[in-house]
């Protein structure tokens, strides 16, 4: 199988991660490209750098300017990384964060290059997912740097940036994605799957989440599309089980998409969606949700 795990773009640049390696995202093909974690979970490209989760390392980089990839410092974590994300404001604050299998949530300041936990309110400490909200408006007062990390357990929610977490109200399960609206400041929509206990949607910035009645059981991957449209064959959601996708309008009713492909993961690139699963990557426009182009891991 080709399975990918792990979907990250920066200016163009787009990169997909998962047990097989690390491998550039073409037009046309999949570019496998050296990196030094025996178990590899999750990527992250940022301009200048690229980064790698997984194991042993925890957290690995490689700057454009550097031959050699380069293991992160990490203050009292060992284990494996399984996701990132970096703050909306990164090219300012240089803020990435990284959840891991037991040691909770990593937080960066400098641009990746140490780490340190930021567990604070955190209950659990395998973080399976992270999704930051959207910044708010410059005239906005308090500005809130939200983003929600999901566990094992429950989901959590961090007014300030990572430094401290509130779990959200919801079932005890494990919340494994997380999708946060781009209208999140006003709709106050936050969408969270589980791996079996179904998908569940807030209406008040994620404070309290109901579960949503109709929607798969196993949830794997949601994406808020900023580019979709109104009408039949769009949406402003997508979400994956273990055998199709799911498009809504709304992220309470929800269609199955025909003829698609589960997901493990996906990224909105421009007017396209990257689709990654168990058979490499497929696109898909955005608004029709139609197949673009199928792309392959090579044969090693």
């Amino acid at each position: 199988m080709s399975i990918i795990l792990s979907l990250s773009e920066h200016e163009g640049s787009i990169w997909a991660a998962g047990p097989y390696g690390l491998f550039a995202v073409g037009e046309a093909e999949l570019t496998p490209t050296p990196q030094p974690q025996e178990r590899l979970t999750a990527a992250c490209s940022l301009g200048d750098r690229i980064f790698t989760g997984g194991a042993p390392f925890g957290v690995a980089y490689l700057l454009d300017t550097a031959e050699q990839w380069q293991a992160a410092w990490q203050e009292g974590a060992e284990s494996a990384v399984l996701t990132f994300a970096s703050a909306p404001d990164y090219d300012d604050s240089g803020v990435i964060l990284a959840g891991s299998e037991g040691d909770g949530v990593l937080r960066s300041r400098d641009r990746g290059l140490r780490w340190m936990p930021s567990n604070f309110g955190l209950r659990n400490l395998t973080v399976l997912t992270l999704a930051w909200a959207p910044p708010m408006k410059d005239d906005a007062w308090p500005r809130w740097q939200v983003v929600f990390a999901g566990t094992e357990e429950g989901i959590y929610r961090s007014p300030n940036a990572g430094l401290g977490w509130k779990r959200s109200e919801s079932a005890d399960a494990a919340y494994q994605t997380v999708a946060v609206a781009p209208d999140v400041h006003c709709s106050g929509v936050v969408l969270a799957g589980t791996e079996e206990g179904g998908l569940w949607r807030s209406t008040d910035g994620g404070r309290t989440f109901s579960g949503v009645e109709d929607a798969p059981e196993q949830v794997n991957s949601l994406l808020a599309v900023a580019n979709g449209s109104e009408g039949v064959g769009s949406a402003k959601w997508l979400l994956s089980d273990d055998t199709q996708l799911w498009s809504s309008q709304d992220g309470s009713a929800w269609w199955q998409v025909e003829g698609s492909t589960p997901a493990l993961c996906m990224l909105e690139v421009g007017g396209s969606v990257y689709v990654g699963g168990e058979n490499g990557v497929t696109v898909l426009d955005s608004a029709s949700l139609q197949v673009e182009r199928q792309l392959q891991i090579p044969q090693m």
